[in-house]
């Protein structure tokens, strides 16, 4: 009898061990579910958080860049109209003078042919073309600087030759006459003239060689393809290049 009672409360023990441990586990898995649930409501918070400060970022990077792209087409467009006003003084000003040069519309390249400045293969300055540049000069750089020192990023005297000879020999001769323009220009023979301080910073010597030949009717011009030309570029400060 005592044997049977006892083994009934032994059950009742047990069942009664069971159902708080099941309790324990309830618990436990809500608390993982809960865990998981924040952790992933943080997770999914930052992710959003990042890709919204990512899209402010690439809103504002690309606001820079239209800001960029518009100051550097005011830019254009102004140095464009500074060319174009200096191509129209050039030519109202070399009108009173008896030079025989041409001058290019779009870039305001200026071009004396080379048969009357140089002997032929030769690199010395001669007499009559030293005579032209004793008037062009003065004229030439008080029109460049005089209004648009600031803007002035580079003087450039080209050397050309025509497709006779081999293309180094024509390289240097071209070189070489470049260098002799730009070494009488800035010399005691020539004497000071508007602006020498500035020019002496900012020209440049260039041999091209016959890189650039003048063509008409299709062939090579090779009278128009040998000369010296002029030419200048302006500072782009959106960009703080020149053009």
């Amino acid at each position: 009898m005592n044997n049977k009672y006892r083994r009934l409360l032994d059950g009742t023990n047990s069942d009664n061990d069971f159902w708080p441990t099941f309790t324990d586990l309830l618990a436990t898995i809500l608390l993982v579910v809960i865990l998981i649930m924040v952790t992933t409501t943080i997770h999914n918070e930052n992710v959003t958080k990042a890709m919204q400060d990512e899209i402010a970022k690439g809103k504002t990077e690309l606001e820079d860049r239209v800001k960029k792209i518009e100051e550097q087409e005011e830019q254009i467009a102004m140095l464009t109209g500074i060319r174009k006003d200096i191509v129209s003084k050039f030519e109202e000003e070399f009108k009173k003078t008896n030079l025989d040069i041409e001058i290019d519309k779009e870039t305001a390249a200026i071009k004396f042919n080379a048969d009357l400045l140089f002997e032929t293969g030769k690199a010395e300055v001669r007499p009559e073309f030293k005579e032209q540049l004793k008037t062009f000069i003065p004229i030439y750089f008080n029109v460049l600087y005089k209004e648009n020192e600031e803007h002035i990023a580079e003087i450039i005297v080209e050397g050309h030759t025509d497709d006779v000879g081999f293309y180094m020999d024509n390289l240097d001769l071209s070189q070489k006459r470049a260098y002799n323009v730009v070494r009488y220009i800035l010399s005691d023979e020539f004497g000071d003239f508007p602006f020498k301080a500035e020019v002496v910073k900012d020209i440049t010597a260039n041999g091209r060689s016959e890189s650039q030949l003048k063509q008409k009717d299709g062939n090579v011009d090779r009278q128009k393809s040998r000369r010296v030309e002029f030419k200048f570029r302006l500072r782009n400060f959106a960009t703080d290049e020149s053009i």
